[in-house]
């Protein structure tokens, strides 16, 4: 479907028990268009809410002009937090597909500093190096590709997408090993055990972000999961015994490793530490990170559009009370930069389109009001009412097939873990494993047309929530039968395959 491309621990037992996740989800009466949610309304209409006073280097509330970058699906920051490298999606014209063009993504890196924009080319997943002295990235030709400056330094072939830079040092995985680039020289780190070698995408692996530990995930055509923790610099390996776990993920500092099911959130420290809790006892199921490795948790307000209203996220550690961020509700590349002085991602241009925002970190937050709603909302609200579709594209992605043949669907490829979004005002009415397509959500919408998305890696719903367009519903995965992250979305209308970009 798409294109094609973890110190030894004890065996740590978390049980989990399979439930819906309570979610707080907008009344079923509230437009999508209204964008009546969470804390924010339209500009117009922008109500003042009461805060307690706040210079928290969380609070990113100024938007900070940059120059347009469209269609963004990756963003990564350097080091320094002077750079941003995106993946792009640029459309190029096509005899092989029914629509006569396809999608396919280029890099572009923006200087913060000077709002200049340097064009890379062709490429995927773009990854600096600990100095920022390296570029690596994927291309169309299968091969992971090194820069250094304009330059290409190297072009190495890995066996899984995931690589890991350690300094300047590059850690990927090939075949049974773990290997290092370094200045043109590689080496082997370490071997796995021939019944353990993980072969992508029926598994998928992970560095922890100091490269000393990894995760493999082993995907099963019944539904099932294997997963396994290791180390690095000797290849040995232990199951994580979580049978419940659908979704895994690796802080971006350190070695805590994030563990979800639909009804609770652990983090596994180095030392075999768990905490633990309940969903239901926490402020919402959307999860991200600060840029010192703290666990973010909310409910991300509709994005339609993007960085009409801000959100406040619960930093969580594990204690009753460890602050808040206050961030706009853009999506897709959400991160913060290295220093924490901004917060990336990206804003609906239309029901495909989007484009790059950033914001600067740090602003007080005053005593009596939250800050008010965009003044462009309601201007980007009618210009995508005016495009005459009524579902929007469900992930900030590349659609890498569409609906014609065999296909019944459009696939929408982005990384593992993208939140993915309700294309239209519904109900869920189907969360769960289906064979071939694995993990699922579907939304009944009026006219008896249902939106399904499947190869997700966690809902964020249940059946029965009433959700409205732009409202995250699950995550990117690779349940089921995949080549590689991506959501297939398909609509049917009274039971019957439609194309949903045609509706």
């Amino acid at each position: 479907m798409s294109k094609g491309l973890t110190y030894l621990v004890a065996c740590v037992a978390v049980v989990i028990a399979l439930a819906s996740i309570a979610c707080a989800s907008p009344a079923s009466t509230m437009s999508s268009r209204a964008i009546e949610a969470s804390n924010g309304l339209l500009p117009d209409d922008q109500a003042w809410l009461s805060i307690p006073a706040s210079s928290d280097p969380l609070s990113c509330t100024d938007h900070v002009a940059v120059p347009a970058l469209n269609d963004v699906v990756v963003a990564k920051w350097s080091p320094d937090s002077t750079r941003l490298a995106v993946a792009r999606v640029i459309i190029i014209p096509s005899r092989l597909t029914i629509t006569g063009y396809e999608e396919d993504p280029v890099i572009s890196v923006l200087d913060i500093s000077t709002n200049g924009v340097r064009e890379v080319g062709q490429g995927n997943r773009p990854e600096w190096s600990g100095t920022g002295t390296f570029l690596s990235f994927w291309k169309n030709d299968g091969y992971l590709h090194i820069l250094q400056g304009d330059k290409n330094v190297g072009t190495i072939e890995v066996s899984q997408p995931d690589a890991k830079w350690v300094g300047d040092v590059l850690y990927y995985w090939y075949a049974e090993e773990i290997r290092t680039w370094d200045r043109g020289v590689t080496a082997t780190v370490s071997r796995v055990a021939n019944d353990l070698v993980p072969r992508y995408p029926r598994d998928n692996a992970f560095f922890s972000a100091d490269g000393e530990r990894f995760t493999i995930t082993r995907y099963s055509t019944d539904g099932t999961t294997k997963r396994y923790i290791g180390e690095t610099a000797t290849g040995e390996m232990t199951a994580l015994d979580a049978p419940d776990i659908t979704y895994t993920e690796w802080s971006p500092r350190g070695e805590t490793l994030l563990m979800r099911s639909q009804d609770r959130l652990a983090l596994l420290e180095r030392d075999g530490t768990v905490k633990s809790e309940l969903l239901a006892n926490l402020p919402g199921p959307v999860h991200e990170w600060s840029s010192d490795g703290r666990l973010l948790l909310g409910t991300l307000s509709p994005t339609m559009p993007a960085g009409n209203t801000w959100d406040r996220f619960w930093v969580w550690d594990g204690s009753a009370d460890g602050g808040f961020a206050t961030l706009p509700n853009v999506f897709g590349a959400r991160m913060f930069s290295p220093d924490g002085r901004h917060f990336t991602g990206v804003s609906r241009t239309g029901v495909e389109g989007t484009q790059l925002e950033l914001y600067q970190c740090g602003i007080a937050v005053s005593a009596v009001a939250m800050p008010r709603a965009e003044t462009t909302a309601r201007s980007r609200l009618l210009r995508i009412a005016s495009e005459g579709h009524r579902f929007v594209r469900p992930v900030a992605g590349m659609v890498v097939q569409f609906l014609q043949g065999s296909h019944t669907g459009v696939d929408v490829a982005a990384p593992f873990g993208s939140l993915l979004f309700a294309v239209e005002d519904g109900v869920v009415n189907a969360v769960g494993w289906v064979p071939v397509g694995g993990r699922r959500v579907c939304v009944m919408h009026d006219d008896g047309l249902e939106s399904c998305h499947y190869h997700t890696s966690l809902s964020l719903v249940a059946i029965g929530d009433h959700v409205v367009q732009g409202q995250p519903v699950a995550l990117v995965g690779l349940t089921g039968q995949t080549g590689g992250p991506h959501v297939h979305w398909e609509v049917k209308r009274d039971g019957r395959i439609v194309d949903p970009l045609a509706q």
